[in-house]
């Protein structure tokens, strides 16, 4: 199996564009609690295929699941090979994604798989197996969690959202956990993120402020993937709440300047402590005053953590299993790249389009219904 991957899913400020990229068990009981049900899958170590296959079982309450399997390093990339059903049914195949009506991240370090990723494929209850592909050659071992959501989903949710501050109130001033509530630049940037979250049937709830406490001056700036997974990990609540790290520069492995870099899609919301737990934001454009920009770049990250792939990627090789978004197949150039001028009226309008463009606000009823079923809303 081709395991080829990329720095996950981010918005690179060279060219203006957004790039195509649980779970240990913490202290539990935090805010939202309830109507989440967690489980330790246990421990399983891959085979001469190297896959593992993973049994889960889905309360018959259910309305998603969110499979956890990690950590295994930064240097070695895993993904989902198959997925069955309780009636026996291949929900997903890597050989064949874009078949289905799922779609799984080819990750480093922690691989996060949830079902459902569209109103195709609803979730049944009953017994899954998940088999999990890491590229490495020796045997690996993980240990997997899932975290089922039972909380129905509905139409006026919130989600909370927890900023931690890295050094950057040099840039924006009064950026920090004391006088952050009084930011109008913040303020505004908040108040455009509800206006956009407000198409996925949701609004901004309880927002708290933190200042970094630990290497300001490594994770100011954050270079490359492993970086951005440890700072992820200092994040180690289990609340249901978008932890968002606000930094001054964010570069991937490649060296390309990035805007906004999520985990996932999925993340990991209401498990802390992992590579895959937040979102790490630059404050570039607040600096700038420019918070419309900011606002969609935070609206889309964490769509991204809730589950939400770009309606078509830059190299037009896939789309995601939502049957209301556009795809794009217009290339006419014939650069390789699917940009938003060429896929006018077929997907670049929307927020989760791939490029970063003032344009791309829309949001669709598929894209709600998967969002609604994240662990993160309440």
């Amino acid at each position: 199996m081709n395991t080829n991957g990329a720095f996950p899913l981010a918005l690179v400020l060279t060219t203006a564009i957004f790039a195509g990229m649980a779970a240990c068990d913490g202290t539990k009981g935090g805010p939202g609690e309830e109507g989440l049900v967690r489980e330790d899958l246990g421990t399983f170590t891959t085979d001469t295929g190297s896959g593992a296959d993973v049994p889960f079982e889905a309360p018959t309450d259910a309305y998603s699941a969110l499979i956890t399997c990690g950590p295994y390093g930064y240097d070695t990339l895993a993904t989902a090979e198959s997925i069955v059903d309780p009636n026996g049914a291949t929900i997903y195949d890597y050989n064949d994604e874009q078949g289905t009506a799922m779609r799984v991240t080819t990750t480093d370090d922690l691989l996060p798989v949830l079902i459902p990723e569209s109103p195709d494929l609803d979730l049944a209850a009953g017994n899954y197996t998940l088999r999990v592909y890491v590229d490495a050659s020796a045997a690996t071992t993980i240990s997997c969690s899932a975290l089922y959501r039972t909380q129905e989903p509905t139409a006026d949710q919130m989600v909370d959202v927890h900023f931690v501050f890295v050094g950057v109130d040099g840039e924006v001033p009064g950026l920090n956990a004391t006088d952050a509530v009084d930011n109008t630049l913040l303020d505004d940037t908040l108040t455009r993120v509800a206006d956009l979250w407000s198409g996925f049937g949701f609004g901004i709830g309880n927002i708290t402020y933190e200042d970094f406490g630990g290497d300001v001056e490594t994770y100011n700036s954050v270079d490359g993937a492993t970086e951005f997974g440890d700072l992820l990990r200092t994040n180690t609540s289990d609340d249901r709440q978008i932890t968002i790290f606000m930094v001054s520069a964010i570069t991937d492995n490649d060296g390309a300047t990035i805007l906004g870099q999520a985990a996932g899609p999925p993340g990991a919301p209401a498990v802390g402590g992992t590579s895959k737990s937040g979102a790490v934001v630059t404050v570039s454009s607040l600096a700038d005053g420019d918070t419309d920009t900011e606002a969609r770049i935070i609206a889309h990250e964490v769509g991204h953590f809730m589950g939400l792939f770009h309606p078509t990627e830059k190299d037009g090789s896939g789309h995601d299993p939502l049957s209301d978004t556009p795809e794009c197949t217009s290339d006419p150039d014939g650069n390789g790249v699917y940009s938003t001028n060429e896929c006018s009226g077929q997907g670049a309008d929307y927020l989760m389009w791939w490029a970063a463009s003032a344009s791309s606000t829309a949001t669709s009823d598929d894209e709600a219904w998967v969002v609604q079923r994240s662990a993160l809303p309440q």
